[in-house]
C-alpha cells in the first residue's frame, strides 16, 4: 500500500469525525412543533466519553436489531478524542433495560454493524485497523499498526441461559485475505443489509483505490457467494457511505452512495448521489440514476448526500437524499428509480426512511433536543413534527431498528394499537462535550 493511499485513507477517516461534529443537526426555522405521536426513551449507556464523532455515526450501518427475543445495540466509543475508536455492544430483553455484552477495546475504524438472519443468528461486522485485535479473541489481519483496514465478521448462534447470544462463542468469517483484482482487504465505509428471506448478507464497500465492491455472504453455508468490483469512481473522486437494501425478488438489490471530491479539507465536498439497481445479487447494476448532483461543490454551502433508501413490501424502492445550496439544506424524497423528487423539508442529511406496511412513508431525524418526524401517505404532501426528548440538551442521528427479515418494518406492527418504531440515538447533556447518554427511542 502506497504512502499517499495511507494518507488519503486516514485523512478520510479523520474527515468523517470532523463532519460528525460540525454538521450536527441545528434548529430548523419554521418547522412545525405539533405532535403526531409520542416518544418513550430508555438509556442504553451514560458512560460514553467520545467527543470527536457522534456514537451513532454511519447511517448506512445498522446498529440496533431484534432477533425475536432480544434487542442488540452497538456504537462507537472512546475516551475523549481517542482515535482509532473502541466500541461496545449491549442487549435488552424489552428495549428498556440494557446490559453491556462485550467491549471492542480499540483499533475500530467504522461503527459496528449488527444484523439477524432468518434462523435468528446474530451477525457482527466491523471494519478495523491492522496492528492489534479489534474484537476479543479474534486474531487481526496481518500488517503494521494502522497500515490497513480489514473486516471482522462474526456469526453468533450459541445462546446463554437467558436466551441471548453468547458473545464469546462465534464462527469467525473475518476477511483477512486479498479481494479479487489484487485489491487489499480494506473495507471502507461499509453499507450492510440482510436479504428479505434472511439468507444473504450484503456488504457494499470501497477498497484502497476507491473501487466499489459488493460482497454477498450466505448465512446458511457460512461462505461468500461472491465479491465483485461493481465500479470505479471518476479520477479525483471516491464513492463513500454506500447504502444497500434488498428488493423483494430473489437476487434483487439496490445501492446508493455519495461521490466525494478527494483532496478537499472535509467531507462536505460531496458532489453527487446515485441510486443503482441489480437483479443478480449485486454482480452487476444495469439500472442507474442520479438522485442529485452538484456541479459546484464547496465547503461553504453547496453539497449533496445520499441520505437513505428502503424497499417496501411491494418491491418499490424509496429514497431520501440531501442537497445544500448556498447554505440552505433540503431533504428530498423520491419513489422508484425514475421518480420525481419531492422536497420533504429542511431536514438533516442523517435522516432515515421507513415505509410502513400500510404505505405510510416516515422520515426520522433530529434537531436540537427533539426527534423530528416527517410522514406522508402519498410521498407528495409531508407533515413534519418535533418531539422533545427530555433530559438532554441535544439528541442526534437516529439509526432505525432492523427486524429479522432485513426490512425496517417494526416488530409488533400488527399488535393492537399504534405500533412503535425503535431507533438508537446519541444524546448530549448540557455543558458536556462528550456525546452521552446513548438512547433507545421508541416513537409511537
Amino acid at each position: 500500500m502506497s504512502a499517499n493511499r495511507i494518507t488519503a485513507r486516514v485523512a478520510a477517516a479523520a474527515v468523517a469525525a470532523i463532519v460528525a461534529t460540525t454538521a450536527a443537526p441545528h434548529p430548523v426555522a419554521g418547522m412545525p412543533t405539533g405532535r403526531t405521536g409520542a416518544v418513550q426513551v430508555s438509556v442504553v449507556s451514560d458512560s460514553l466519553r467520545v467527543t470527536n464523532v457522534v456514537p451513532t455515526w454511519g447511517a448506512q450501518i445498522p446498529k440496533v436489531v431484534y432477533d425475536g427475543r432480544w434487542f442488540y445495540a452497538a456504537t462507537l466509543d472512546g475516551d475523549g478524542t481517542q482515535y482509532p475508536w473502541s466500541a461496545r455492544v449491549w442487549k435488552s430483553p424489552d428495549s428498556r433495560t440494557w446490559t453491556e455484552v462485550v467491549a471492542l477495546p480499540g483499533h475500530v475504524y467504522q461503527p459496528v454493524g449488527l444484523l439477524v438472519d432468518g434462523a435468528g443468528r446474530l451477525h457482527l461486522q466491523v471494519a478495523c485497523f491492522t496492528g492489534a485485535a479489534c474484537y476479543p479473541g479474534v486474531a487481526p489481519a496481518p500488517g503494521a499498526d494502522l497500515a490497513g483496514v480489514y473486516a471482522v465478521r462474526l456469526t453468533f448462534a450459541d445462546r446463554l441461559a437467558d436466551g441471548s447470544v453468547d458473545p464469546g462463542r462465534f464462527t469467525d468469517h473475518t476477511a483477512r485475505s486479498a479481494t479479487p483484482a489484487g485489491a487489499g482487504p480494506e473495507r471502507y465505509y461499509q453499507g450492510l443489509a440482510m436479504s428479505r428471506d434472511g439468507r444473504y448478507l450484503y456488504t457494499a464497500y470501497a477498497v484502497d483505490n476507491w473501487d466499489l465492491h459488493v460482497n454477498v455472504f450466505d448465512t446458511r453455508t457460512g461462505t461468500d457467494v461472491h465479491t465483485t468490483r461493481v465500479g470505479s469512481p471518476p479520477p479525483g473522486r471516491a464513492w463513500l457511505y454506500p447504502r444497500v437494501q434488498p428488493g423483494v425478488a430473489p437476487g434483487e438489490v439496490y445501492l446508493s452512495f455519495s461521490q466525494y471530491v478527494l483532496g478537499t479539507p472535509n467531507s462536505a465536498y460531496l458532489d453527487g448521489a446515485t441510486l443503482w439497481h441489480s437483479t443478480d445479487f449485486g454482480r452487476t447494476f444495469g439500472s442507474r440514476t442520479y438522485l442529485t448532483e452538484n456541479p459546484m461543490p464547496d465547503g461553504d454551502g453547496n453539497w449533496v448526500d445520499a441520505a437513505d433508501i428502503t424497499v417496501d413490501a411491494a418491491g418499490e424502492v424509496h429514497a431520501v437524499f440531501y442537497r445544500r445550496d448556498r447554505g440552505v439544506g433540503t431533504l428530498y424524497y423520491q419513489r422508484g428509480l425514475a421518480g420525481t423528487p419531492v422536497a420533504v423539508g429542511p431536514l438533516d442529511n442523517h435522516s432515515q426512511l421507513l415505509v410502513r406496511p400500510d404505505g405510510t412513508r416516515m422520515v426520522f431525524t433530529s434537531s436540537g433536543a427533539s426527534l423530528v418526524v416527517a410522514h406522508s401517505h402519498d410521498g407528495v404532501r409531508w407533515t413534519i413534527s418535533r418531539h422533545p426528548v427530555e433530559g438532554v440538551a441535544s439528541v442526534l442521528w437516529p439509526n432505525l431498528l432492523q427486524a429479522r427479515s432485513g426490512s425496517r418494518t417494526p416488530p409488533g406492527y400488527h399488535a393492537p394499537g399504534r405500533p412503535a418504531t425503535g431507533m438508537l440515538m446519541a444524546g448530549q447533556s448540557a455543558g458536556q462535550s462528550a456525546f452521552q447518554p446513548l438512547l433507545y427511542v421508541r416513537f409511537r
